[in-house]
């Protein structure tokens, strides 16, 4: 069974529970500083942060590409 075929077996919420995880580098040092201090700022996990950012970017296309219909 492939990964597609098994997440298509869960439900949202056990989708959610497991979470994944997704590795990613980091190309600018200074990203990397702002995360740190806005993690200690809004005492957050560096993870909470950046799915809060990728969800509001993702947001934001849908939102650009709703426009251009």
């Amino acid at each position: 069974m492939d990964e597609q075929d098994f997440r298509s077996q869960l439900t949202q919420e056990e989708l959610e529970r497991r979470a994944f995880i997704i590795p990613f580098k980091v190309y600018d040092f200074t990203m990397l500083e702002r995360l740190n201090k806005y993690s200690t700022e809004y005492e957050k996990t560096w993870d909470t942060l950046i799915n809060m950012a990728v969800k509001r970017f993702l947001d934001d296309i849908e939102a650009i590409q709703s426009l251009r219909l």
